[in-house]
Parts: C-alpha cells; sequence; structure tokens
C-alpha cells in the first residue's frame, strides 16, 4: 500500500456558488485529518547491544503503519510520507544488568533530534534493568526524511534488548501533527 494523496482543502472567493466538487474536497481533507498517517512498531526478537556505542533498534513487528512509510527491510526505520510536524514516541527495554546507564534517542536522517534523548542509570529489577518511560518528541520532517531510535548502553560488555517481559516491550510510534512548518 502506498501514502495516500494529500488532500488540499479549497479556498473561497466572495460570492462563490458552493459545487459538489468543493464539497467533496472539504470532505477528502476531513477523513484524512480523522485518520491522519500514522504507525507503530515493536521489536519481538532479542537484539543484542555493544557496550559503549550507539545502536539502531530493530523494531521487527510492524503493529500499524497507514501510508507504508515503514523501511521493508531491516532494521526498519520510517521513512516519512508527508512534510509536517510529526509526534514521536518511543521506548526502549534492556535485559537484567545493574551496571552503568543507558540512553534512548531519537534521529532524523543519521543525527541525533535536538531534546530527543533520554539517559538512566541501570538499577537491577526482577523483570529487566531499565524500560525508559517512553520519550515523546515533536519534529518538523520534509517528505522522505528517515526516523529511527538509536540506544547506548555501557554495562561493560553486550546487553540484550528485552522482548518477553509483560510490557517491557520496546517500541517506537509516530503521527502526523500539523501540515504548518512552524
Amino acid at each position: 500500500m502506498a501514502a495516500r494523496t494529500l488532500p488540499t482543502m479549497p479556498s473561497w472567493s466572495t460570492g462563490q456558488e458552493i459545487t459538489s466538487s468543493l464539497l467533496n474536497q472539504i470532505t477528502t481533507y476531513a477523513q484524512f485529518w480523522a485518520n491522519p498517517p500514522m504507525f507503530k512498531m515493536t521489536q519481538a526478537t532479542v537484539q543484542s547491544l555493544a557496550t559503549g556505542s550507539f545502536t539502531q533498534v530493530t523494531f521487527d513487528t510492524l503493529i500499524w503503519d497507514s501510508d507504508s512509510g515503514r523501511q521493508a527491510v531491516t532494521p526498519f526505520s520510517y521513512v516519512i510520507p508527508f512534510a509536517g510536524r510529526w509526534r514521536f514516541s518511543w521506548k526502549a527495554a534492556f535485559a537484567v544488568n545493574a551496571t552503568g546507564s543507558r540512553m534512548s534517542a531519537l534521529y532524523q536522517n543519521g543525527s541525533v533530534v535536538t531534546g530527543g534523548q533520554d539517559v538512566t542509570q541501570a538499577v537491577s529489577t526482577a523483570s529487566r534493568t531499565t524500560d525508559f518511560p517512553a520519550g515523546t518528541e515533536s519534529v518538523l520532517c520534509n517528505v522522505g526524511d528517515v526516523m529511527a531510535i538509536y540506544v547506548l548502553q555501557d554495562s561493560g560488555g553486550a546487553l540484550n534488548t528485552d522482548v518477553g517481559s509483560s510490557g517491557g516491550q520496546s517500541f517506537f510510534e509516530g503521527r502526523l501533527e500539523s501540515l504548518a512548518s512552524p
């Protein structure tokens, strides 16, 4: 499935006659915003993360993708189908390990988004060391921008992501909020 065509709201001039074509444009525009472009992916397969370097999280399970922006090959980044302001949310889950710290970051076209980072110290728990509170960031995007989540851990050795804990699964989702470019 390909991305939908971006509808346009009709413009009106004084004394212009309302036509079915103009009303259809309004309906199409309203339907677009009733179900705006959005996606959600999760991680179902454990990923080993080396210590001390940023690694892109492989989101191997697609939950939804209204406009086919998810790349078809690993590590499954999201390619923006419509320019505007997008809101992204994410969470990175790690296996139990009480050493070091963990960081997750939203990347746009290979660079970290300003303000799109979250750092936490590792804490040992029964199910997993770190579940970042979901990061949330609003980002101005252009068509074709590539969005991804990267993580860094510095436990001193390789550390797996956690995919088996209830509610602990990593996820990445986004939604077009506005066509504006403030």
